[in-house]
């Protein structure tokens, strides 16, 4: 009779499936928040604490607002290595019936039950407490991971946890009302967390949660890190990805106003059709439904092709150039799949596509784009290694066929290769238009279609295409040159240089007309002064900015060498020329920083010293779409509110230097914000035709009698500040000929009253 022998359980297993299978940080985190999403958590906050220093202090934790666990729970589920009710809802997905009643509730992201090892990953000691809304305690688990390392010859099961029960949180981050959910408090962490670190961690997590795919599902994801504060208000006029506190937004391919080529390809999740459109900037080209001969279902593609302004668009908006982004990303039931689409993956193969036809086919940065896979689908599943991807099977080798048949090489013959037309034609019937339409969809789409196929075109396609071949006349040009060194007769070269002229006179008149109806367009758009959105005029903007930082800077380079020569040859310098040194280096750079905070809103040059617009509209956009966006979490903070109310159809057409009246408003905002104001306003009157009264009164703490006659003097200051701002604007207002006065009757706050005259 054979013996039953039983598997023993290491308690090594833990680094197993913790350390080794959670390859990296960022993973580690991403699967915590994975966790937070699958327990239906609304929000979920990352804070970490005393990280700077990387003391005994650093701590990293994460709260969210899901579903909680109760005591069985702990003991059936987490505390259970392997089990996951995910893999229950995986299973129920099968059923029509459970597909019907689930609508449009969350599927679960994970179906392992090894996730919450990722805490393993991040610190050597874990603090769990959790609750059930429906609970009076809080159920606290505290785990010493060294203790599974230690005893290795130990059996995993045998190796405690402590459990015990609070009636109110003591952990920092949730201190007392704790209605639902589960607090991770991890400390002795493994590896340190600078602001650059933890700044790569928030463009990982943009990437997590698909938002198209769960526009209808409200999770956020915030991050905090108090110590990070006063740098995050230095950056914060760089963008939101210069800025770690604060919800994260995230990666929505849409919303970057990239204006390229795109190709959207789906499958119906009865898996009977595929239907594909193609867009360029904005126009739609075709769009065809087709009879799916693949064995996949429910899925969707959209694919982006990254021309140079879409890679400076996106570049802007995300601090970082799509190549250090990533490409193509997968998720899976609105949920990213690690690693595809990271940088340095190539899950499609596509630069080794690209050797073999480099001016053919893309690579990974040409594109940008997501694949999403919904629903029950067990040809995809995730391999165990968190950064493996999903297990090699035959839908997912159909699904990079897919990719590449039905929509990257539709979008490479419309972006890259070119297309005969018959120029003879002067004048195209409808018929013939719609014969060329159909030749040019032929082609897009790699064949003739046919009577199962349905195709809705846009009726210029040929116009369109025929104006994309423009942009191709510079190679093509080149290319006849190149040929012309081989060819042997004198007849056949003169005939090429005619071509070459014909084509070179011909691109020049089309290049012109269209620059020509560009610069109509930018006319008629919106007298905007400030815009939200840089554009190709960026550069122009950046030139202007360093022209007047050198000028600046120039300055101080100046006061410097001067102060350095006087102490290099022993002469004494007194403290007060130090002090007024001093004094003009810092107004130099409180200039340079009002330069900054609004020269990359501008849509004028400003490469010019002055401009001619309405100061009325200057002054509203300003504060409007600048000052109060580069201030947004200070004025929250305070619950400050500032409005600007011009006098009813006023104009004021004047020429003046932008920086000057940008830095004049600025600073008087300013002091009425660190005047602790509630309220700031900023009315604008006519005096007369040939000037303006500008008067900014807020309800701060006002300026004391006392202080009136001193308040313009270099360095004196009521607020704590360095006295420079009011200076400044004296400065200014003086070089000007404008007039400033404060007025001394108001009850409350402060009046500045600031008249602009022509």
């Amino acid at each position: 009779m054979p013996k039953q022998l039983k598997f023993k359980i290491s308690s090594e297993l833990k680094t197993l499936i913790g350390k080794e299978l959670i390859t990296d940080d960022y993973i580690a985190i991403f699967e915590l928040v994975k966790n937070s999403y699958d327990a239906n958590a609304k929000k979920v906050t990352i804070v970490f604490q005393n990280v700077e220093e990387d003391s005994e202090e650093s701590k990293i934790f994460v709260k969210d607002d899901g579903d909680g666990m109760s005591y069985d729970d702990l003991q059936k589920k987490w505390l259970f290595v392997g089990y996951s009710e995910k893999r229950k809802m995986h299973e129920d997905l099968k059923k029509s019936d459970f597909r019907d009643k689930i609508g449009k509730k969350r599927i679960f992201a994970g179906a392992k039950g090894i996730g919450r090892f990722s805490c393993d990953k991040l610190g050597g000691k874990l603090k769990l407490y959790t609750k059930k809304p429906n609970e009076d305690f809080v159920h606290v688990l505290d785990v010493d991971w060294a203790k599974f390392e230690e005893q290795p010859q130990a059996e995993f099961q045998t190796i405690a946890v402590e459990y015990n029960e609070q009636n109110r949180l003591t952990t920092d981050v949730a201190r007392g009302k704790f209605s639902k959910g589960t607090i991770l408090e991890i400390s002795s962490l493994r590896n340190s967390w600078n602001r650059n670190k933890i700044l790569r961690l928030k463009r990982h997590l943009q990437r997590l949660i698909n938002p198209i795919q769960l526009e209808n599902q409200e999770f956020t994801i915030y991050l905090e890190a108090k110590e990070y504060l006063e740098d995050d208000e230095e950056h914060s006029v760089e963008g939101d990805f210069a800025v770690i506190n604060g919800p994260i937004k995230n990666f929505v391919l849409e919303k970057l106003n990239l204006k390229t080529t795109n190709i959207i390809c789906s499958i119906d999740p009865d898996g009977k059709q595929v239907h594909s459109e193609l867009w360029d900037k904005g126009n739609f080209i075709f769009g065809i439904d087709e009879k799916n001969e693949y064995p996949l279902h429910n899925i969707s593609i959209k694919i982006f092709y990254l021309n140079r302004s879409a890679k400076d668009a996106f570049t802007r908006t995300m601090g970082v150039q799509p190549v250090n982004f990533g490409s193509i990303f997968f998720y899976k039931n609105g949920v990213k799949i690690n690693p595809y689409g990271n940088v340095g993956d190539d899950w499609l193969r596509l630069d080794r596509r690209k050797a073999q036809g480099v001016r053919r086919f893309f690579g990974t940065r040409e594109v940008l784009g997501r694949i999403e896979v919904n629903g029950y689908q067990p040809g995809f599943t995730e391999v165990s290694s968190r950064d493996g991807g999903v297990v090699k099977t035959l839908e997912r080798e159909k699904l990079i066929e897919l990719i590449k048949e039905k929509a990257l090489r539709r979008l490479e013959r419309y972006v890259v290769e070119g297309l005969a037309w018959d120029s003879e034609e002067k004048s195209k019937t409808p018929d013939s238009i719609k014969a060329d339409s159909l030749e040019v969809i032929g082609r897009l789409i790699g064949r003739k279609p046919d009577d199962e196929t349905k195709i809705t075109f846009n009726k210029d396609l040929v116009k369109i295409y025929e104006e994309k071949q423009i942009e191709k006349t510079p190679e093509i040009i080149k290319n006849i040159n190149s040929l012309k060194k081989s060819v042997s007769s004198q007849e056949d070269r003169e005939y090429l240089d005619r071509q070459v002229k014909t084509l070179t006179t011909s691109f020049r008149n089309l290049r012109a007309e269209r620059e020509e109806l560009e610069r109509e367009l930018r006319l008629t758009e919106s007298q905007n002064i400030f815009l939200r959105n840089l554009n190709e005029e960026e550069k122009k903007d950046v030139l202007g900015l360093q022209h007047h930082i050198v000028h600046a800077t120039n300055i101080i380079n100046g006061y410097l060498r001067d102060l350095k020569l006087d102490l290099r040859n022993s002469k004494r310098v007194s403290k007060n020329d130090l002090i007024e040194t001093i004094d003009e280096i810092l107004v130099q750079t409180t200039l340079i920083r009002s330069m900054i905070e609004y020269v990359n809103k501008a849509s004028f040059d400003v490469t010019e010293s002055k401009i001619t617009k309405d100061v009325v509209q200057f002054i509203k956009q300003y504060i409007e779409n600048v000052y109060t966006l580069r201030y947004r979490r200070a004025i929250s903070k305070a619950q400050m509110s500032i409005k600007v109310v011009p006098e009813k159809g006023l104009i004021f057409i004047h020429e003046f230097n932008p920086l000057d009246l940008v830095t004049v408003i600025s600073n008087l905002v300013d002091n009425s914000r660190k005047a602790n104001a509630q309220n700031v306003s900023v009315s604008i009157n006519g005096i007369d035709p040939n000037g303006v009264e500008i008067r900014v009164r807020d309800d701060g703490k006002g300026i004391n009698p006392r202080d009136l006659k001193k308040i313009f003097e270099l360095g004196y200051s009521t607020t704590g500040g360095t006295g420079i701002g009011l200076y400044i604007i004296k400065k200014i207002v003086d070089e000007n000929n404008w007039k400033i006065r404060i007025n001394e009757s108001v009850s409350k706050g402060a009046e500045f009253i600031l008249e602009v005259r022509k």
